[in-house]
């Protein structure tokens, strides 16, 4: 089935084209300290973690997560295997964490490859990984009941390779009589793959990143869930964002490079779950009985189609718009043309700045492009029967570009906190992969139906705005920052513009050292947290109680956007951040800070 091409197009409602900056409020936030006497349990960076994508994982992950549900709740992971829960009624008395269920970290010989994740799939279900090879379903009762400290095991699977890592779940009821109980869950995996020898014999492995959507199910009767069926998902990048709707009908899924569905029935088949165009593997590429093959920069499309001898110019039929393209070739000059290309462009052109030559027996059409720097998945919409040329001097400046994010050995000389040298920093508008994509895979079709291309777009975090929905995007737009929301109308899904954190996206380019980005659920407020002591806040504009007037212009300001600096006590590693509407959680290795976020600035 054709995928549908999507353009995530802005609300210009939502957009504040007179917006001029925030001012900075020197209001105290209140900030309020738990103590915690079990460590955290962290996993480092080792020698074994040689994957820059399982790297960037360990590195950036959160490690305290907040109860979407009853926001008073955080939890995180301590050192003995057990999740500890910090309950939140009153910030001036905050009681001591508890355990509510254990890992066992205690077993001799076992280690953690991954950080232990946790995701609240409804009211009364958690979803739980200890970063080996557990995976539990829990049982948590009420949790907003500060005396419900006991979770009950519902499901448990010992993975026979390698660690999951938890990124959405959703728990559901049938609607009809059988009153049937689903879980759907989507876990990340990092498996090792040996790549074919080289010439020197030697056989390097390398690390292949699955995703699979796993199904369970429990009747009634029953206690514990079953295992209904699993969906894989296989690719190269960690995906920046993976989501179940509601009814488990669709799955969405952005990353940096394409996924190919794996169907569990034939492991042979391969179905790509990327954007047209997109090659599931090197077979593909290097199909010899290409048509014509084809090859891009990033001002235009070059495409080349092998003649057949003793062909003439006046047997070569071309007509080129802004949107479409035909090229065929006639066997004599009187016959009807054999059409080789013909169809939609991927993306417009034009025409008058393109042409077509004849040189060493191939017909060479340049197509030059409408919008520059755009990456095009195939000359023709939906026609993957050319193959892709890649140009080596376009491959050498993307390893440019990307240079500084790997290296063969790890320096130890940075602080601990740091994560990136501020001057390996690349510029602020630096561009996706020119194959990210947002896509939408149907269950029932077993396909992917809609695509997004996201390759010029800055991806900034993902956010859970409502429990009972998909986990919310915020994208960059120009030097705004856009909140966008999966929505389902009838049986049309889309990607909806709810809400905009002015200036946000420029913000974020000029933060070196930020680590963590977060938003409250009603979108009042955006916060960037550093590695270490600081925690921005951006208010967006509010109304303010007695309009004020500009002494220089005279111009009546009736709203103000703000902005906050907190300032930490220590300079200790931060480990986990998380926000509600009115509190902001930060999590460092012997103490939980709760800032008492207040809309009276």
């Amino acid at each position: 089935s054709k995928v549908a091409q999507v353009e995530l197009r802005p609300n210009r409602r939502l957009l504040d084209s007179k917006f001029e900056s925030y001012k900075l409020s020197l209001a105290p936030i209140p900030s309020y300290k738990a103590p915690i006497s079990c460590r955290v349990h962290l996993v480092r960076v080792g020698d074994d973690n040689f994957s820059y994508e399982k790297i960037k994982c360990l590195t950036l992950h959160n490690y305290l997560t907040l109860d979407q549900w009853h926001p008073d709740n955080v939890y995180f992971v301590d050192s003995d295997g057990c999740i500890r829960r910090f309950h939140v009624q009153l910030e001036m008395h905050i009681e001591p964490s508890f355990a509510v269920f254990s890992f066992g970290f205690q077993r001799l010989g076992m280690k953690s490859n991954l950080p232990p994740t946790l995701h609240f799939a409804s009211e009364e279900i958690c979803i739980a990984c200890d970063g080996m090879r557990s995976v539990y379903v829990l049982q948590t009762g009420d949790r907003n009941n500060r005396y419900s400290n006991t979770w009950k095991e519902l499901y448990k699977h010992v993975e026979a390779s390698s660690a999951p890592f938890i990124l959405h779940s959703v728990h559901r009821k049938s609607t009809d009589e059988s009153n049937i109980e689903y879980l759907d869950c989507l876990f990340l995996k990092f498996v090792e793959k040996m790549q074919k020898p080289s010439e020197n014999g030697n056989s390097d492995e390398a690390t292949e990143t699955v995703i699979e959507w796993v199904s369970l199910g429990k009747r009634p009767e029953e206690e514990k869930f079953q295992l209904l069926g699993v969906r894989m998902f296989q690719g190269k990048s960690f995906p920046c964002y993976a989501s179940l709707l509601q009814d488990c009908s669709e799955m969405h899924l952005a990353s940096d490079s394409p996924f190919s569905f794996i169907p569990s029935w034939c492991s042979d088949l391969n179905a790509d779950l990327s954007l047209p165009g997109e090659l599931a593997n090197e077979e593909t590429v290097e199909d010899k009985d290409a048509p014509y093959e084809w090859k891009q920069t990033e001002e235009d499309v070059t495409v080349f189609i092998k003649l057949p001898p003793d062909v003439t110019t006046k047997s070569i039929t071309y007509s080129l718009s802004k949107t479409k393209v035909s090229i065929g070739i006639r066997e004599t000059e009187d016959a009807q043309a054999n059409i080789i290309l013909e169809g939609d462009l991927y993306l417009e052109a034009e025409p008058e700045s393109s042409n077509w030559i004849v040189s060493d027996g191939k017909l060479e059409v340049t197509i030059q492009k409408r919008i520059e720097g755009r990456t095009w998945m195939s000359v023709v919409d939906g026609d993957n029967r050319g193959k892709m040329i890649v140009d080596p001097e376009e491959v050498e400046k993307i390893h440019k570009k990307l240079e500084h994010l790997t290296s063969d050995t790890l320096e130890s000389g940075e602080p601990q906190g740091q994560i990136y040298s501020g001057d390996q920093l690349e510029e602020c508008d630096s561009y996706y992969n020119s194959s990210a994509a947002l896509v939408c895979f149907n269950a029932t079709a077993e396909a992917v139906t809609k695509s997004a291309d996201i390759s010029s777009t800055k991806w900034l975090f993902n956010a859970v705005l409502d429990p009972s929905r998909p986990a919310a995007f915020v994208l960059r737009h120009d030097v705004d920052a856009i909140v966008w929301q999966p929505s389902v109308t009838g049986n049309n899904t889309s990607w909806h513009h709810l809400a905009t954190f002015n200036a946000l996206g420029y913000v974020h380019a000029s933060k070196n050292n930020l680590k963590f980005c977060s938003c409250a659920p009603d979108t009042s407020y955006a916060a960037l947290c550093d590695c270490q002591r600081r925690i921005y806040i951006y208010r967006q504009p509010t109304a303010l109680s007695s309009p004020l007037r500009n002494r220089m212009s005279g111009e009546v300001v009736g709203n103000i956007a703000t902005q906050q600096v907190t300032t930490l006590d220590n300079n200790a590693d931060i480990l986990g951040f998380c926000t509600s509407n009115s509190r902001m959680f930060v999590l460092m290795q012997n103490e939980l800070v709760i800032f008492k976020v207040s809309s009276d600035v």
